[in-house]
């Protein structure tokens, strides 16, 4: 999502401007205002609820009815809940205005020659007689891929890397400093002695997310969930790519500044030189075939003066430079005919709108359904069944309904029930809710979400579906009441497989107190979270149940808003909470006795257990799981002990001893006497 804005938004133009006070119009500005935020507040936040081309249609409709609002000059976006350290930019970090055609590119060019010829300036930047030919940019342009992930800034000291900063909104961001470290492409140390502040972009490589993390379809949206993980979590498998620098150190031209950054290690975008005409075939290279070939997703390129003097002539409005600009690529988007408007209620009870529409082919695939996000948007598209629309595919993923092209029928009504147990909905804000805990979505919700924190593999959607769909389970606690007859039963199952389902829940028993709290699905309650509390003194569901709000606040790490979550989390799930310890599923601290107390493990790479079950087996046998090589480390688990993989170095670096799957298991025995 480019926060597009045009050079002239900081001079008033008479005619729009007084759309700004007209009363009819007011009320539309106020709302897209708000829309405007919030959408771009989800969108650095790292779960976009609204497409590029649609953010980009509502402030092109704000900038048309007002085009010197405040809410167009901003960039990036004032994070609604931080927990991060806050950290300032010394240099503000600012955005880039957009062309999405080849005419508005060469539009571009003219208007940043127009500029420095009333400045007396030629494209060369020396001064210009009044009677000499002048040289233009559009001889000297430098590109780079538009990467689409995360802006960080990275500062070095003595040549040691010390500080890392989220974008934010500009002027303030987010310590992710140890986080960043971890990252592909980020050098520790580098010969550079002085301060130095170098601005990239954190994206994970599609190999690496189809590696480390199936199932996931959006890179940017994960690689913005690693990034700002407490534990770190994922981090090591995003990478950064670099593309400036923010001191004004003696450098003339953009490929020499990022000849520069490749020399002192760091990681960049492919880059390109040539005139206006080169970048125009680049671009469509890319779009036809290049892109495609790609590890890593972009949405454009990125097209520079290649000067840095005559950048600095060409100056910049409202922290967008005057001397670049994004070219972007076109979304993939066809105008089809909805056919229906149906209403889904997702695990946390979220009732959301997909339109169903005439098969069309985006971006190599059939698509059938289109997201329309919430009852908000079916009611600010004025969508209904009949309707032509333009539907796009968000990064060429997810497809979403842009725009209605045509109204052909009567605005879809958002129901006043649950489309699946009919239990009356609630208005929250943009979405409706159903708070129906007897709702089959939500009962299947909370079994996927404490079978999946359990790690027990042999519960596939399917049974899951069936034994809710049975009625036989209700909340967690029924699944430890099932019996072999009630499984085997459930669409032929034979009783071989059903006993291994349930052995396999059995075998999870004891769960530790983390494992526990993040398989009841409270809001806020991830595994790390729990670990948190754990390490902070709750060694028990009882001490937790009964520490207040301010209590937990002051752990560090945790914060105001999280410990409130939790506590209403908690006391919203004690009766269940307190069937389950009835019922004998007591969680342990982690740090009981047992074979594994005093050692910690961390694993990486692929396993034939998902790290769940791994997790579980060390925690339950007293042992304490880290997630990151350090010297308190004891075992590094991985598939190869002879592996080369950055964390495997770090731990002979550091002493560790480097064993497999088979090895725990049999440190497990021995240790046991067994």
């Amino acid at each position: 999502m480019t926060q597009a804005h045009h050079d002239e938004a900081g001079a008033r133009n008479p005619l729009q401007g007084g759309l700004a006070t007209d009363p009819k119009h007011k009320a539309r500005i106020d709302e897209l205002a708000e829309r405007i935020e919030k959408y771009r507040a989800s969108y650095y936040a790292g779960h976009p609820e609204i497409s590029d081309a649609a953010f980009d249609a509502l402030e092109d409709e704000l900038r048309a009815l007002d085009p010197t609002h405040p809410v167009l000059a901003r960039v990036g976006s004032a994070s609604l809940i931080t927990e991060w350290e806050k950290a300032r930019h010394e240099i503000p970090m600012g955005s880039l205005n957009k062309v999405v055609s080849e005419d508005e590119l060469r539009a571009w060019v003219a208007r940043c020659d127009e500029i420095l010829e009333k400045d007396g300036h030629d494209g060369d930047g020396a001064a210009q007689p009044a009677s000499s030919a002048r040289a233009s940019v559009a001889d000297d342009l430098f590109v780079a891929e538009k990467l689409d992930g995360i802006s960080i800034e990275v500062i070095y000291k003595g040549g040691k890397l010390v500080d890392a900063i989220t974008r934010g909104d500009g002027e303030w961001g987010e310590r992710i400093t140890a986080n960043v470290a971890r990252m592909k492409g980020v050098p520790s140390r580098i010969r550079e002695r002085g301060r130095l502040s170098v601005r990239g972009e954190i994206i994970l490589r599609l190999s690496d997310m189809k590696r480390y993390f199936p199932g996931v379809t959006s890179p940017r949206n994960m690689a913005a969930g690693a990034a700002k993980r407490f534990d770190g979590q994922g981090a090591e498998h995003c990478t950064v790519l670099f593309y400036d620098v923010a001191e004004h150190l003696e450098i003339p031209t953009c490929r020499a500044r990022f000849a520069w950054l490749r020399e002192l290690g760091f990681a960049t975008p492919q880059t390109a030189h040539g005139d206006v005409e080169d970048v125009v075939k680049l671009y469509r290279r890319y779009s036809s075939e290049l892109r495609a070939g790609l590890d890593y997703e972009i949405d454009g390129l990125v097209v520079y003066v290649d000067s840095l003097h005559l950048q600095g002539l060409l100056g910049d409005v409202n922290r967008r430079p005057r001397g670049a600009v994004a070219f972007k690529f076109a979304s993939p988007a066809k105008v089809t005919t909805v056919v229906a408007i149906q209403w889904d209620t997702g695990p946390s009870g979220r009732v959301t709108p997909v339109a169903i529409v005439e098969p069309v082919e985006l971006a190599g695939a059939n698509v059938r359904r289109a997201s329309l996000h919430n009852a908000a948007n079916v009611r600010s598209l004025g969508i209904g069944v009949g309707d032509e629309v333009l539907v796009s595919r968000r990064n060429d993923v997810i497809p979403y309904v842009e725009e209605v092209v045509e109204k052909r029928g009567p605005v879809a009504l958002p129901p006043s029930v649950c489309p699946v147990c009919s239990a009356p909905l609630v208005v929250e804000g943009e979405y409706l809710l159903c708070r129906n805990a007897a709702c089959r979505a939500l009962i299947e919700g909370r079994i996927h979400n404490w079978i999946d924190a359990i790690g027990a593999l042999e519960w596939g959607d399917k049974l899951i579906e069936q034994v809710v769909a049975a009625g036989l389970v209700r909340e967690p606690l029924d699944l430890y009441k099932l019996t072999v007859k009630d499984i085997a039963e459930l669409d032929r199952r034979g009783e071989k497989s059903a006993t291994k389902c349930l052995d396999q829940l059995k075998s999870r028993l004891p769960l530790t107190l983390p494992i526990f709290l993040a398989a009841l699905g409270i809001e806020g309650f991830a595994i790390q979270t729990a670990r948190l509390l754990v390490s902070a003194g709750y060694t028990t569901i009882e001490k937790l149940l009964a520490a207040g709000e301010d209590e937990l606040a002051g752990i560090p790490g945790l914060g105001a808003i999280k410990a409130a979550s939790i506590v209403r989390g908690l006391r919203a799930r004690s009766d269940e909470i307190a069937r389950l310890l009835a019922g004998g599923i007591v969680p342990v601290a982690p740090e009981a006795e047992g074979p594994l107390a005093g050692l910690t493990f961390c694993f990486t790479g692929a396993a034939t257990r998902s790290r769940g079950e791994l997790t579980h087996l060390v925690e339950s046998n007293g042992g304490r799981v880290l997630n990151s090589v350090t010297k308190e480390l004891n075992y590094l688990v991985l598939a190869d002990v002879a592996s080369a993989s950055s964390k495997a170095v770090k731990a002979r670096k550091y002493g560790t001893k480097l064993i497999t799957e088979d090895d725990l298991d049999a440190l497990i025995a021995e240790r046991r006497g067994g």
